[in-house]
């Protein structure tokens, strides 16, 4: 039997990505993934989930970016909407 870990397409379950890739609980798992913080799972039948070890991989790459994108992130100011208080502070708009 092959190493699941050198197959690229490999499954992973929520077990596997609390403990390999993010050293955190289980819980903290589901709850990454109910906020969608987490690349979507496939759904094997209705009790379970994996997710792909490459869709992991990928999203660790990229910083671990959020995947619900529906505006409730927090953004920067892009530089023109910064401006100087009178103090000398910066202030945005």
């Amino acid at each position: 039997m092959r190493d699941a870990s050198l197959i690229p397409s490999a499954l992973i379950d929520a077990k596997a990505i609390a403990r390999e890739y993010l050293s955190t609980s289980l819980p903290t798992v589901w709850r990454m993934r109910a906020a969608g913080k987490l690349p979507e799972p496939i759904k094997l039948s209705s009790q379970c989930l994996r997710w792909r070890r490459c869709d992991v991989e990928a999203w660790i790459a990229a910083g671990c970016p959020s995947q619900n994108n529906n505006g409730s992130d927090v953004v920067a100011p892009e530089p023109s909407e910064i401006r100087q208080s009178p103090l000398g502070s910066e202030v945005t708009r």
